[in-house]
């Protein structure tokens, strides 16, 4: 079991300089991994709004030709009016006309509709766009500094993770499970030694026989209050 417990006591000497590491570079990664999200969803949206825009000019398009045609038919059957004959003749004439107008004067409000959600759209696109340009700015320039800092560190931590790896080879799985268990509700620190009678992690005081357990180091002890595994300090001997 005292193989285990040093094994422990390196391990968390490897993940202590792990975690140094890793603040060195500060919220830069959560930052990178942010704005990479946000540019995804501005980007995704960008291209919903030039879809639309693009549905929205056929429908201009479209309306425009409606109220040309209903113009031209218009101005064909006011010329008719001076040809006819009959009355009958002269009120077909008139309610094609005027079905003609009513068809006209739905296509232009439906335009200014239309016309109006081409302005707004637009405006949009360009406002996305710009964020876009903005946020690809910041992206590179956070990307940059967060990859000089790797640069910096990347064979050490290199190295420390293939430290890591060898010690975990002395550790049984259900050991390793509970270190990480405790590592991760602690702020990091799943190994605690034990000082001046208190845990070293939490500082809560431990009773003699407890203390006198975990000294022989002949089984895994925890601290009662933080949970933290309990290793006796050697430099005390």
């Amino acid at each position: 079991m005292q193989k285990t417990l040093f094994a422990l006591l390196e391990l968390q000497e490897v993940d202590n300089r792990l975690d140094e590491l890793m603040d060195e570079r500060g919220d830069l990664p959560v930052i990178v991994d942010e704005l990479k999200t946000k540019l995804k969803t501005k980007k995704r949206d960008l291209g919903l709004f030039k879809n639309q825009l693009t549905e929205l000019k056929k429908q201009n398009a479209e309306l425009q030709k409606v109220i040309s045609e209903s113009q031209s038919k218009m101005k064909k059957y006011e010329e008719q009016l001076y040809l006819v004959k009959t009355n009958k003749e002269y009120d077909a004439i008139t309610s094609e006309t005027e079905q003609a107008r009513k068809h006209m004067e739905t296509g232009k409000k439906s335009l200014e509709s239309v016309n109006s959600k081409i302005e707004d759209v637009s405006e949009k696109i360009l406002m996305l766009t710009e964020e876009i340009k903005n946020m690809d700015q910041e992206l590179e320039s956070n990307s940059i500094e967060l990859e000089s800092k790797m640069q910096t560190t990347q064979e050490e931590e290199n190295m420390l993770m293939q430290e890591r790896k060898i010690v975990l080879g002395k550790l049984l799985p259900q050991v390793v499970k509970q270190y990480e268990l405790v590592r991760k509700a602690r702020n990091g620190q799943g190994i605690a030694l034990v000082q001046n009678n208190v845990c070293g992690g939490c500082y809560s005081y431990i009773p003699p026989q407890k203390i006198a357990e975990v000294r022989k180091m002949k089984e895994i002890h925890t601290c009662e209050a933080c949970g933290r595994i309990l290793v006796w300090d050697t430099n005390k001997n």
